[in-house]
């Protein structure tokens, strides 16, 4: 997305702050505008795909709190429309088993965004079957158990295109196996990108995702926001390590940003972290943001439209 296209959405955003007292409308008007942006670059990349038929592989690559889950359900939409089956896989159904990364890892903690947990033969083997019979296998992980839990099955027909999803794919170790297949894929960066102004404050891009980090874990994965606090610095150094300098092999990029995302992160903002304790080592780090989101203006998640890409996080 363009310099002045992010401006034009904060001023927008600027003046729905100021509108919002007259009707609630207004602003959830404004959301759907700003959800509907989104969706037409979903579409224009799907029929740009679509219009080269050798197209079967794709990668969708984004780091954490991207957007990638509910994106990937979008161009699933998006293609089916264009008369195309795309068939989303997650990078995470290759992982080895937890008994087996358990020996490997230095400290008994297994770190899923290592290149190393994943079974780089099993996902080759995957790939060449795609292209090799008119079936096609890949196994289920199941994280209940830490293991592999049976396989599922998918068409390989001519109208059928896989998506393969997750951080690791820019990884070297699994962008050679797209290489080495001999047929043509292209890859899609997800994240948001551009910095956004409210309250009288900045807020730039992987800010934004600690903060959707920081409700997501709490709402849909029972963490606290200590527990986020914790992990934080070694995400952000797999991402800088194995994600970041690959992001130019990506032929399409889509910008997740949203203006108002801010005003309707605040209140599982506030909640969550004033549920760090006192004592915690992130106690004055948690103030810090809670400093910086005073003057944001709360959005109701509510008006957030069920096919939202923001209802991954709220």
């Amino acid at each position: 997305m363009s310099r002045s296209n992010k401006q034009e959405k904060q001023s927008k955003y600027e003046e729905y702050k100021k509108q919002r007292p007259k009707k609630l409308r207004d602003m959830s008007a404004f959301i759907k505008e700003c959800d509907q942006k989104l969706s037409e670059r979903m579409d224009g990349i799907s029929r740009e795909i679509c219009a080269n038929s050798e197209i079967k592989l794709i990668g969708l690559i984004g780091p954490t709190c991207a957007g990638k889950t509910t994106a990937a359900n979008m161009l699933e939409k998006s293609f089916s429309a264009m008369g195309k089956k795309l068939h989303t896989i997650s990078i995470d159904d290759f992982y080895y088993d937890a008994d087996i990364l358990h020996r490997q890892s230095r400290d008994g903690e297994i770190d899923y965004d290592s290149p190393d947990t994943i079974d780089v033969a099993e996902l080759r083997r995957f790939v060449k079957e795609i292209f090799a019979n008119d079936r096609s296998h890949c196994p289920i992980f199941d994280f209940t158990i830490g293991k592999r839990n049976g396989y599922r099955e998918y068409e390989c027909g001519e109208n059928d295109i896989f998506l393969f999803e997750g951080i690791q794919v820019l990884y070297p170790e699994i962008s050679r196996i797209f290489s080495d297949s001999g047929h043509p894929s292209v890859e899609i960066y997800i994240a948001p990108q551009g910095s956004l102004e409210t309250g009288g404050r900045v807020f730039v891009p992987n800010e934004i995702r600690f903060m959707r980090r920081i409700v997501r874990d709490r709402k849909f994965r029972g963490a606290e926001a200590e527990f986020t606090f914790r992990l934080w610095k070694s995400v952000r150094e797999n991402e800088e390590k194995n994600i970041f300098p690959y992001v130019e092999k990506c032929k399409y990029s889509i910008d997740t940003t949203m203006p108002y995302e801010i005003g309707v992160l605040k209140p599982f903002l506030v909640s969550a972290l004033e549920h760090i304790p006192t004592n915690s080592p992130y106690r004055k780090e948690a103030d810090e943001m809670l400093l910086k989101i005073e003057n944001v203006i709360p959005i109701s998640h509510e008006l957030i439209p069920d096919n939202s890409i923001y209802k991954e996080f709220v």
